[in-house]
This record gives C-alpha cells, structure tokens and sequence, in this order.
C-alpha cells in the first residue's frame, strides 16, 4: 500500500508540474503558432500515458487513455493538420468559427482541462471497487443480454432500416433530417446493452468469435448510411473488451487488433469521403477501397474529425457576449431528460440542453458536440475543472471492468456499457446519453428483481 500511495504521489506531482508549466507559458502570453500547438498537445498527452505506464503501471491501452486520445484528435485535429502541413480536406475549418484570440483561448482550454484530466486519472488509477458486490452467475448474466436484446432488436432494426433507406435515397442528409424520438432511441440502446452482457456471458471461444466478428459486420454496415459516431464509440470498447478483458492479448492477437484497426480507420475514412454524396451505401464504400484513389486520408481524417475544437471555439467567443452561462443548466437538463418531453416544457433548460442552437442567426453551423464547449458554456474558465470529474469516473469504469478480484461479469458488463457513452461524450452533449442510460438501468435492475424473485421468491432488499 506504501507504494502504491508514492508512485500515485510521483505521479500527481509530475502532472502539476506539467500543468504549473502550461500557467506560466499562458501568463507570460505565449502565443502558440499551429506547430507548436501540435507539438505541445501531442506531446503532453504521450508523456502522460507514459508517466502513467512506468510509474502506476497503468496499461497505455486502457479506456481512460481511449477518451484521452480521442479527446487530443477531435479538438486538436485540425490544428496537428495545419501545424504540420498534411494534405487533405476540411469540412468546417476552425478559422472560420474565431479569429486568432479565439483560437489562442480555445486551445489553452483544452491543453489545461487534458492535463487536470490527466491529475484525475493519476490519482484514481488502480482504485479498485471498494463496495461488495453480489456476484452473477453466469448463466444469469446471460438472461440480462437475452432480455435486453429482446426489447431493443425492433426499435433498433426500425432505426437501422430507416437509415439504410433514406442514406440510398438521398446521402447522409437522408439520414440525419430522419427524426427517431428520444424514447424510441433509447429503448434501441437496449439491443447494443445486451451485447455486452452475451459476450461476458459466453464462454464457448467459438461463440465469442462470432459475437465479435457479427457485430463488427452489423456496425459496419450501419456506419456505411454516413452516421459513425456511436458505432464506432460503441466498437472501440467492444474490441477493447473482447481482446484486453475476456481474453489475454498476446502477440498475434495485437497483431490482429493493429490490422483491423487500420482497415476500421480507412473504411471510417471511405465512408467520411463518399458521405457528401446524393446516395451513401456500403457498395459505394466498399469500391472506393478497392479503387486505391483515396488521397490524403490523414489529413483528411484530421480535418473532419478535428471539429469538435470548432464548437469549442464558439463556447469562447459567443459565451458569454452573446450566449449567457448556462452555470450547468445543460447538466440539469440532462438529468431531467429522463422523463420524455419534460425539458421542452421549460423553456430556460430547452435553450440549454445544445447551446450551439442559441448562436446568432448570422453564424452558419453545422456542429457536433464537445465536452469541452460545453464546460465552458456552463462554468468559463472553471469549467476545467469538470474535465477532473470526467477523468475520476471514466478512471473508476476502467478499473471496474479490469478487476478480477471479484469476477462480477455483471459489473463489468455495465461499466463498459457506461464506457461507450463516455467514449461518444468527447464529441457530445450530457443529455445525449442520459436518458438511454438511466432506462437501460431501471431495465436492467427489473430484470435482476425478475432473476431473485425467480431464485428465492423474494423482493431484492
């Protein structure tokens, strides 16, 4: 214990010692060209994962470190474009939304919320689950994903089908003007919930295999209609679980991973270059592969993944001239989100739940969220002290599903249910994910009322 308590000291002192750097640059109002923005981002989050790596001993592949990275491309990915001068096409470029000051903000912003982020996780690395949970049998867990399948597979074929017709008819714009009720959405999320509890259920290799490869197929698929975002959130702990948790990664099998993460991120590229135009399908998709024209895909991956520091961007230059501070008005929408229709009725949280929808009429956007722009709609400044409160509890999911102390599958299946959101949370919004949680866990606890009546005939006390 005397150890572990000095490395996470080591650990804590040399991330504020980083971020005691990053106060004195901003104080003495550095002004970072494009260059020394990509370095500096770049730099700072490998040195972090590596602190992290030789000092806790925390595994560079882990979810808090997914978010992290994932945080470092969406926000900083137009800048790493442009600061090195990598070909390729930008959808909503990041000078268009603010003038150099803006900019200069912006990414101070994100630099000192990665590196408190960071803090978080140092400090909460390793903390394993201090509550004593009930074991599920196996057999019982199993039982979860069944149900919860059942429930979802119509609302999320509806979902599906709808999107696969309208990207044929008429692109990714058929896809994204389909409006699929909250409830219907997150009555949907069910099916992708009870994936997670078949696969910590199965132990027969061969029925793993093809759960993982499936599902891959299914979401692949999907993500051909232009829509990606969750899929591939959702595909990220999918992979992580089937290759890090359920089974011990060895050589050839991170062999395996590098390579289909690859052929993941050029078929996300494909899907990113043909979605403009009138007809998206995974024919289209597929033959532009095959065809080998794809050029600049980094650089073009960048420049469209890099926008979420656009929504950033107007957080700081419209908040809070021309947008008040929410003060976590969109946090309390969220919550409030659980209940169907009821934020609309409440004018006040409505206009909070996506702040970008109260820019000025003149500004033309077509954003995506940020965790980010959205701190700092709520709390300016302070709002970096949210991205702690992110780190702790991202840090507290991750070692929920890597602790075999207790060999809970339950647990694990809903902390990594819980870890996709978080994952898909770096380009959201908090209400995004609200409501389908909190029904995906009153489902879940029905069930497990279900299963111990079932056992015992009695009420769980």
């Amino acid at each position: 214990m005397l150890k572990v308590g000095k490395t996470k000291f080591m650990t804590v002192v040399l991330f504020c010692g980083q971020l005691l750097v990053n106060l004195m640059l901003i104080a003495y109002r550095v002004d970072f060209s494009y260059t020394q923005m990509s370095v500096l981002a770049i730099t700072e989050t490998v040195i972090d994962i590596i602190v992290l790596k030789t000092i806790c001993s925390f595994p560079a592949v882990s979810i808090p470190n997914i978010f992290a990275f994932f945080s470092l491309m969406f926000h900083c990915g137009q800048l790493i474009k442009e600061g090195f001068n990598i070909e390729g096409t930008v959808p909503l470029p990041f000078e268009y939304y603010g003038d150099a000051m803006t900019i200069q903000k912006s990414f101070t912003f994100f630099l000192l919320s990665q590196t408190v982020y960071f803090i978080a996780v140092g400090i909460s690395c390793g903390k394993l689950q201090k509550e004593k949970k009930v074991n599920q049998r196996q057999a019982d867990v199993s039982v979860y994903g069944k149900i919860l399948v059942l429930i979802g597979v119509i609302p999320r074929l509806y979902i599906d089908i709808l999107s696969l017709v309208g990207a044929r008819a008429n692109g990714y714009e058929g896809v994204y003007s389909i409006y699929f009720p909250q409830a219907i959405q997150s009555i949907a999320f069910f099916f992708d919930a009870g994936l997670f509890f078949l696969l910590y259920a199965q132990t027969d290799r061969r029925k793993q295999k093809f759960y993982l490869v499936a599902v891959i197929v299914y979401k692949c698929i999907m993500m051909s209609t232009g829509a990606r975002q969750d899929k591939v959130a959702f595909l990220l702990v999918w992979l992580y679980v089937y290759f890090f948790i359920i089974n011990k990664i060895t050589v050839k099998k991170l062999a395996l991973l590098v390579v289909v993460c690859i052929a993941g991120f050029m078929f996300i590229s494909a899907i990113g270059t043909i979605r403009v135009n009138d007809t998206v399908s995974l024919s289209q998709t597929l033959s532009l592969l095959q065809s080998g024209t794809m050029n600049n895909v980094i650089g073009g991956a960048l420049g469209e993944f890099g926008s979420a520091f656009d929504t950033l961007e107007v957080a700081i230059k419209y908040t809070p001239s021309e947008i008040p501070f929410g003060w976590g008005k969109s946090y309390v929408a969220g919550l409030l989100s659980i209940i169907p229709l009821l934020v609309n009725q409440i004018p006040s949280l409505a206009k909070a739940v996506m702040f970008v929808n109260q820019l000025p009429k003149h500004v033309t956007f077509a954003l995506g969220g940020s965790f980010l722009g959205e701190l700092f709609y709520n709390f300016s400044w302070f709002g970096i002290i949210g991205s702690s409160v992110v780190g702790a509890f991202i840090t507290k999911l991750h070692n929920g599903i890597v602790d075999d102390s207790s060999c809970d599958i339950f647990y694990k299946a809903w902390y990594s249910i819980l870890a996709t959101a978080m994952i898909l949370f770096v380009r959201g919004y908090f209400t995004d994910m609200m409501q389908k949680l909190v029904w995906t866990y009153i489902a879940i606890y029905i069930i497990r009322m279900y299963l111990a009546k079932r056992e015992t005939g009695k009420d769980i006390k």
